[in-house]
């Protein structure tokens, strides 16, 4: 996401938007558990505009923003940002929240004993089905005219897939090491020159929804399989816990170097950003969790409990 955000570099774009946003969707599914619709809309709104105001402010301090030009509509139409075309918000990746909303509440977290929650699997197939016909009958932009919520509809088959392997108790380590080599193999040597995008936010498919939503899971599990054979470390352990921290501070800590460093190579960037985030994150860990979407009670027992959102 911070690269794909940064980068203009079309060969390294093709790779990462092949199947980054799938992988972070199957994620979304496999480690969903229903929570109440008012935890999980208070929740992913605390961080967004307060995150959303940190940007404002950065923009403020580097002229990006004139200060005669602020009123209360303008911070609130820019924070909210619910369609295309609304000036840019101020929560970079904005539609990620409201597709992945949406699809947990659609799915579960108004009540679990829905319909949509116990046929997910058919309900997913079908989004699939109509999603190889997009364009056809109607784009998913003029059906529900430009608003984000629209993204629900292209992403849900991806959570719902991770919904099915946690269901099915899938684990990485279940997948040979070697068998996996040969694919991944293949999926660097021909992403490049087939420009299989699986851009959600664009609705670009490349030949199709269906071609790169397959080959978009597929490299996702490659790529979780990988990831598990890794040493476990806190850095990357505590990166995993703040995806709404990177997703609302990297684009403005990306251009703080730029303005501070300009003769600096862009990818020291990265990694510096990365690592302000990580510092972040432990900060808003011990004093403020509700910023990483995490909740703590106090129970009558005095006993602190945690639930994350």
């Amino acid at each position: 996401m911070v690269v794909g955000h940064w980068t203009s570099n079309d060969i390294l774009l093709s790779y990462i938007y092949s199947f980054h946003m799938p992988a972070l969707f199957i994620v979304s599914g496999y480690l969903y558990k229903p929570h109440s619709w008012v935890k999980t809309i208070v929740g992913f709104s605390i961080p967004i505009v307060f995150f959303s105001l940190v940007n404002l402010a950065v923009n403020l301090l580097l002229g990006d923003v004139p200060a005669n030009c602020l009123s209360f509509q303008y911070v609130l139409t820019r924070t909210i940002d619910w369609r295309y075309g609304l000036r840019g918000g101020l929560f970079p990746g904005i539609w990620f929240i409201y597709a992945l909303v949406g699809i947990r509440l659609l799915l579960g977290d108004i009540s679990r004993k829905k319909v949509s929650y116990k046929y997910y699997i058919p309900l997913a197939i079908i989004i699939a089905m109509y999603m190889a016909l997009e364009g056809h009958p109607a784009d998913i932009n003029t059906l529900f005219r430009g608003y984000y919520i629209g993204t629900v509809v292209p992403a849900l088959p991806f959570f719902c897939l991770g919904m099915f392997l946690k269901d099915k108790s899938w684990h990485p380590r279940q997948l040979d090491t070697y068998k996996f080599i040969l694919p991944l193999v293949m999926f660097f040597l021909l992403i490049p020159t087939t420009k299989n995008y699986c851009d959600i936010y664009n609705s670009r498919y490349g030949y199709s929804y269906l071609v790169a939503a397959i080959i978009a899971c597929g490299f996702s599990l490659l790529l979780f399989v990988l990831t598990y054979r890794l040493p476990s470390l806190r850095f990357v352990e505590t990166i995993s816990k703040g995806t709404m921290v990177v997703l609302g501070t990297h684009m403005s800590i990306l251009r703080i170097l730029n303005h501070l460093l300009p003769n600096v190579i862009p990818l020291s960037f990265l990694v510096i950003t990365i690592i302000v985030c990580y510092y972040i994150i432990l900060l808003c860990e011990r004093y403020c969790p509700v910023l990483l979407g995490k909740w703590r009670y106090i129970s009558f027992s005095d006993k602190p409990t945690s639930s994350v959102i």
